[in-house]
């Protein structure tokens, strides 16, 4: 599944006016008209959408709507919720936000909107106190709460789940962990950067400038029952290229295969990046599948260096979208 953001178009008026004749969208809304016609969603895509409202899309497909400016408000499609669309929509138009130099983005949520008060929470959202919401059809004050998301708190729960793994941010802390991990003989050698023997602080100094997500290149940590068993990650660029590493005890359990597709199709979505790139040894077959299994395709080989091989090594070169 990949979401998007983009400008709502004049396609998306017949979705728009329909959504809004479902009680249980339109409801919870305070700033539409009630009746609601196509030609206010007309109006809306032609004269009243700003730079700041998007459409979100699932594989292409008109799913809702988000808007990001001091405060984020959205609505979605029936069908597409509870699939993680808005999360991952609500990350995308977020990353967006804090990365143009914003420190806080409030949000509010009418008194009995369950759905919409756990999908802040789980962005990082904080709840603040009640407040007063008017509808704007009839002026009525509806009671509500109102929450602040600063830019830490969202880095902070910038998270990517998979089945029994969750990625997340590094910390300082994580790297002693990370620095056994990559700079071990058998790890090193499939990678470009880490060797035996380099220090804990030239693996720091190599790894802190990838810690905030709001901007590439990206290093998350690969976490397990709490424990940070690896890392994954993304280079700068319009095709940038991925890279990951696991702790030898969890080789051969599968859990390569389980996360890189999916932090894939995240950081895509994230980013907006139609194509990634990839980098396999050829004595490092393994990767080469978990790179097939994730939908690259290998483009070519060529000579690559590795600051754990004591000569250039022949490898793959992959592409992805």
């Amino acid at each position: 599944m990949r979401v998007a953001l983009r400008p709502p178009e004049l396609e998306d008026v017949d979705a728009i006016w329909q959504a809004m004749q479902d009680r249980d969208t339109a409801g919870w809304l305070s700033s539409i008209p009630d009746p609601y016609y196509r030609s206010d969603a007309l109006s809306f895509v032609a004269r009243i959408a700003t730079d700041e409202d998007h459409a979100i899309t699932v594989d292409g497909v008109f799913a809702g709507m988000i808007r990001a400016s001091e405060d984020l408000g959205y609505w979605l499609l029936r069908d597409y919720r509870g699939r993680g669309v808005l999360h991952r929509a609500a990350q995308i138009a977020l990353l967006k936000k804090f990365a143009s130099g914003a420190d806080f983005i409030h949000a509010d949520h009418m008194d009995g909107n369950l759905p919409s008060r756990r999908a802040l929470l789980n962005l990082g959202f904080r709840d603040t106190g009640p407040c007063s919401i008017t509808r704007l059809h009839d002026g009525r004050s509806l009671p509500g709460r109102r929450l602040v998301l600063s830019r830490n708190a969202f880095i902070n729960a910038l998270t990517i789940r998979t089945g029994r793994c969750v990625l997340s941010p590094m910390t300082e802390a994580d790297f002693p962990a990370l620095h056994r991990i990559a700079t071990a003989p058998e790890a090193s050698r499939m990678l470009m950067r880490f060797f035996p023997g380099q220090s804990l602080s030239e693996f720091s100094a190599l790894m802190t400038p990838a810690m905030n997500p709001l901007r590439r290149p990206l290093r998350l940590a690969i976490r397990q029952n709490g424990n940070c068993i690896g890392s994954v990650g993304i280079d700068k660029g319009e095709a940038p290229s991925i890279f990951y590493f696991l702790a030898s005890e969890a080789v051969g359990q599968g859990i390569a295969s389980e996360i890189v597709p999916v932090f894939c199709d995240t950081v895509q979505d994230w980013y907006g990046l139609d194509r990634l790139a990839a980098q396999a040894f050829t004595d490092n077959p393994a990767s080469k599948r978990v790179l097939e299994k994730s939908g690259f395709l290998v483009t070519g080989t060529d000579l690559m260096l590795s600051a754990g091989r004591r000569s250039p090594g022949e490898g793959w070169i992959m592409q992805r979208g």
